[in-house]
């Protein structure tokens, strides 16, 4: 069975290499690349070109510059493959990816195999599926349905948004991505995979990790654009379009609505060089037993920051202190943070334990417990709702 490799190509000369030989070492061979050169000028052509001239397997497309979306319906359009894969040039992909993919299709009959993704940077981290490994089919499809473009039980989308995590049957691909607004410039994965989603009749999810996503100085997470919340108008219109099929029978638009919060945060942060992200609160149970207290606020950085901003607010909590061991001597919010050795000589009642890592915080709290006695140290998971914002300045 012929399975068609597209790599959308645009101004990654210095990681194609590793991309191309990720895919042509592959386990299963019986594979052609579709490289669909979309305008580059840093000499990426040309290595296009150098692979087509060693390999029969590999083909090149060339257009003028398109864009993402443009770029991946070219290679569709000059794809053979019954099914089809993705694979950003700036990516790569484990060597057994396409045998093991081939091999959950049910011998054909599935549309789709979801597997996981890396991202591989200064820390490497394994994207999350919160719906489980399986085959699903039928009505089994129905609770994919609510929870796939966003699960907020979990706070976080159930199936991986990524088109670079799927193998897919062309034909069902390409009614995904045909009527794609080409104007979509950030979501334009999730545009293809959630429409695909609700077109396929039998899916599959591994949470085996194939490919491998690099995060460097160019990768969309890290550019600083002005036009954001323009751009999530055109994802969210083309979106609302596709899921007005479904009369709301899988709660799609609550899905959206809350999937585009991130973009949102995004571009008031790029637009007014504000930091929006989530409020963390301080627990309830914490709050109570600090009440007409002294308080030592340990930690300055997210946590500690809005626990800072909480603690500030309530007039029968004394701040006796704020510490970091990383920040001390620095200033946040015109407080002088301090170095934890200060402790010693500060009166307090009570250290609360603000840091986002909890077996960092665990450590944190066994030590502080030996020295000034465990019930002095108050420590919590701190408690965030999706809805609850906070800004600040970066």
């Amino acid at each position: 069975m012929l399975i068609s490799v597209i790599v959308p190509v645009y101004n990654t000369k210095q990681y194609l290499s590793v991309c191309l030989d990720s895919i042509l070492n592959q386990t299963y061979k019986e594979l052609e690349v579709i490289l669909v050169d979309d305008g580059s000028t840093d000499g990426s052509l040309e290595i296009c070109t150098d692979y087509a001239n060693t390999d029969a397997r590999v083909i090149v497309v060339r257009q003028e510059h398109g864009g993402l979306v443009e770029a991946r319906k070219s290679g569709v359009k000059a794809s053979k493959g019954e099914y089809c894969i993705f694979v950003d040039s700036d990516d790569w992909i484990a060597d057994h990816l396409l045998e093991t993919a081939l091999s959950l299709t049910d011998s054909g009959s599935v549309d789709i195999v979801n597997y996981n993704m890396r991202s591989v940077g200064t820390r490497c981290s394994d994207w999350t599926y919160t719906v489980p490994e399986g085959i699903y089919e039928h009505l089994q499809l129905q609770d994919v349905y609510k929870k796939m473009m966003f699960d907020f039980k979990s706070g976080c989308p159930g199936i991986i948004q990524s088109l670079c995590t799927k193998l897919m049957r062309r034909e069902l691909l390409w009614s995904s991505i045909e009527g794609e607004d080409s104007r979509i410039t950030m979501g334009e994965d999730a545009a293809a995979v959630y429409k695909a989603m609700l077109l396929a009749k039998k899916i599959a999810i591994t949470h085996e990790v194939f490919y491998f996503y690099r995060v460097h100085e160019n990768s969309m997470c890290r550019k600083k654009e002005d036009d954001t919340v323009q751009k999530v108008y055109y994802f969210q219109q083309y979106m609302q379009s596709v899921f007005s099929e479904y009369n709301e029978k899988y709660g799609l638009n609550g899905q959206l609505q809350r999937y585009i919060v991130p973009f949102i945060q995004k571009g008031i942060g790029d637009l007014f060089s504000l930091e929006v992200r989530s409020l963390y609160r301080i627990p309830f149970c914490t709050l109570t037993d600090c009440i007409d207290r002294k308080i030592v606020l340990y930690g300055a950085g997210i946590v500690g920051k809005s626990y800072y901003r909480q603690l500030t607010g309530i007039n029968n909590i004394r701040l006796a202190a704020w510490v970091d061991r990383k920040l001390g001597g620095q200033q946040i919010y015109e407080y002088e943070i301090e170095f934890p050795e200060a402790l010693k000589e500060i009166d307090f009642d009570k250290i609360i334990i603000a840091v986002k890592d909890q077996d960092i915080a665990a450590q944190i709290k066994e030590n502080l417990g030996k020295e000034f006695g465990e019930n002095r140290v108050v420590c919590a998971y701190p408690e965030t709702n999706w809805w609850e914002w906070e800004i600040d300045m970066k």
